[in-house]
């Protein structure tokens, strides 16, 4: 990939698809930057106990190894009695948030990924269902 995250010949390119699809609002979606390689991953979970702060801490930084990203910052950590913990890790293709819902049950998590570099969502899952092996109760994810 060259600079600025546009896709040169031979690399792995994202996939393509988003153009034309319908919102919610039925407004139809326009790639306005194809050149640019943009791949999003969202996984949700529920846990049988709530998933920790450095746990949290832990799985961004293994996960950015799993994915293949350069780390620009340590993981972030806030918090906010309400509904739970939130945790940024900056990469320089891109970054991932890991939201927690520590006061209901069974616990929820929610992880947003965004990079501007390829990869395979199945080693997100994969990783993600080992990382929390037993405490999972039920994993779903989408691009």
């Amino acid at each position: 990939m060259s600079e600025g995250g546009t896709k040169d010949e031979g690399d792995r390119c994202c996939k393509k698809g988003h153009a034309g699809e319908r919102g919610p609002t039925g407004h139809r979606w326009e790639d306005l930057a194809p050149d640019i390689c943009r791949q999003r991953l969202i996984i949700e979970g529920t846990l049988s106990h709530v998933f920790l702060p450095e746990n949290m801490t832990r799985y961004a930084k293994e996960m950015s190894t799993i994915l293949d990203m350069e780390l620009i910052t340590s993981p972030i950590l806030n918090h906010e009695p309400k509904y739970g913990w939130c945790v940024f890790v900056h990469w320089k293709e891109s970054g991932m948030h890991i939201y927690t819902w520590d006061n209901r049950m069974p616990s929820f998590f929610s992880v947003d990924i965004y990079t501007c570099k390829a990869f395979d969502p199945e080693d997100a899952v994969t990783y993600t269902k080992e990382f929390f092996g037993d405490n999972l109760i039920k994993i779903t994810y989408k691009e």
